[in-house]
């Protein structure tokens, strides 16, 4: 009973990719493609979106109409800690700027173990720290990104 209610958002999420991969291989075609030998700029999102809908396609005709259930697909209050996650992601992106990488990416890791995880403090700041150090070095000193200073610079 509860596969047919998943099988009716696997066919939803079937058509919105199907969307978005059409899309996308439209606006790409006013790249340039390039030849196979020296691919354009607009290849490889033509490449991937037209990998996208194929497998929409296949997740459509996986789910076609096999009767439907009237069970709910998030039950009771489940869908509220999906919701937070949104949330936390567009405050971060939306402090990022202000406050800088470090800071922000440290009470990111903090709140989002702390409310969707659920984890014991210490571990959660031990993580929090040691995330936040290496995905500084990694993009500043390796891969050479400059990173969002926010009012620290």
């Amino acid at each position: 009973m509860r596969r047919t209610a998943i099988e009716k958002w696997d066919r939803v999420s079937g058509y919105v990719l199907l969307a978005i991969g059409v899309i996308t291989a439209w606006s790409s075609t006013s790249l340039s493609m390039g030849k196979a030998s020296r691919p354009g700029p607009g290849f490889l999102p033509f490449g991937l979106a037209l990998i996208l809908s194929i497998l929409a396609i296949a997740l459509i005709l996986e789910n076609r109409k096999k009767g439907e259930s009237a069970a709910p697909f998030w039950p009771e209050r489940t869908w509220l800690r999906p919701l937070l996650g949104v949330a936390i992601f567009l405050l971060y992106a939306f402090v990022l700027g202000i406050l800088g990488f470090i800071p922000t990416t440290f009470l990111f890791l903090v709140v989002w173990m702390g409310a969707i995880e659920r984890i014991r403090w210490f571990t959660l700041l031990t993580i929090s720290i040691a995330v936040t150090a290496v995905l500084f070095f990694i993009f500043e000193y390796f891969l050479e990104v400059p990173l969002p200073a926010g009012f620290w610079s």
